[in-house]
């Protein structure tokens, strides 16, 4: 009779535990949590503003501009302190690369007032930049070749980036093609954020870090190391010239050879991909691979770091060619007749103060 009753407790006690648990249930449903992708970045972006894709890229500001509206611009020079401290313009405050986001929603600033992003070149503002477009700072800017064209005390960052590859005398004209649209995106590391905006403003912060930025540019010499002389094409890497086709044909005609010769034009093997067209989901960034490096490269590589930024907040491993072309032709195929290459005739010598 005891056990009886010791078994008719026990079944009481669970029959309760199911009640309860049954109520708790009704009280507190369980909240599904969304886990976002590149997917769904990739369709926020082009649909909240789509930046990459518009007229307003690349966001450059010219150092004349800034010098003529010095009291209306906010200005915010991400170099080292001891390089601030150097030389920096009137007005500028100095901010590491991962505190722009919180130091302009801090300070609620206006997303109309114009913010002037400046590094020791212009290379690092760049990706910062675009990093700062995506978030929604829309009116941000980077200082074009930074503080190297705003005074001559700062320019040998860009003198000494002059440069060849190893291969330009193999660089060539022939068009090749993009690759076959695969339909393919990268993996990215996903988190619990309630919201496709707030994952990927989170991921944006993620990726305006020192290093983040570092990991986003390779110098020409480590382009060169995957190239196959055997095979001649680039191995385990992906070369496009982010820029027109001023720059992918650029040639040069030597007269002092026998016989005559041009050389020129892009590395052997490297596409063409022009801005404001190809990196839409329906045009050709599905055309980019997933499994290899993607080394880009532009007249002086501050606007192929835009690029750059945007891919590798997809998840692409993609890098920028420091300096760009300037690092790649500039003797040799003469890139200093163009605008867009670093020269001295173009240091203005604007005031700095200590």
């Amino acid at each position: 009779m005891k056990i009886l009753k010791q078994n008719i407790a026990q079944i009481a006690s669970i029959i309760l535990m199911l009640v309860l648990s049954s109520c708790m249930e009704d009280i507190n449903e369980p909240v599904e949590i969304k886990y976002y992708n590149s997917a769904d970045l990739i369709s926020y972006f082009e649909t909240h503003g789509d930046y990459i894709n518009s007229r307003q890229n690349p966001a450059i500001i010219s150092v004349d501009d800034a010098y003529n509206n010095l009291s209306n611009y906010i200005l915010m020079d991400i170099r080292t302190p001891s390089q601030f401290q150097n030389g920096h313009i009137f007005g500028a405050r100095n901010f590491g690369i991962e505190q722009l986001i919180d130091s302009l929603e801090f300070n609620n600033v206006n997303v109309d007032a114009k913010i002037i992003i400046i590094s020791e070149s212009g290379q690092k503002a760049a990706y910062a930049t675009s990093l700062l477009r995506l978030y929604g700072f829309t009116n941000s800017f980077s200082l074009n070749f930074g503080m190297a064209q705003w005074n001559v005390q700062f320019a040998d960052v860009w003198i000494k980036a002059r440069g060849d590859s190893d291969w330009w005398f193999m660089y060539e004209t022939e068009y090749y093609f993009k690759p076959k649209k695969e339909n393919k995106i990268p993996s990215i590391e996903t988190d619990n954020s309630t919201t496709t905006e707030q994952f990927a403003k989170n991921r944006i912060k993620k990726m305006l870090t020192e290093d983040e930025y570092l990991n986003a540019i390779a110098t020409i010499q480590e382009v060169d190391e995957t190239y196959s002389l055997r095979y001649s094409i680039f191995v385990d890497s992906f070369v496009m010239c982010y820029d027109d086709r001023d720059l992918y044909e650029h040639k040069r005609y030597f007269k002092d050879v026998a016989p005559p010769v041009t050389w020129g034009g892009h590395p052997r093997s490297s596409v063409l991909y022009l801005a404001q067209t190809d990196f839409k989901a329906s045009t050709n960034l599905l055309t980019l691979p997933i499994d290899k490096t993607i080394f880009s490269y532009s007249f002086n590589g501050q606007k192929s770091l835009f690029i750059t930024a945007y891919l590798r907040l997809l998840g692409y491993n993609a890098k920028s060619i420091h300096f760009g072309a300037v690092s790649m032709i500039y003797n040799q195929l003469l890139l200093n007749q163009f605008e867009e290459s670093f020269r001295e005739s173009d240091i203005r010598n604007y005031p700095i103060v200590n």
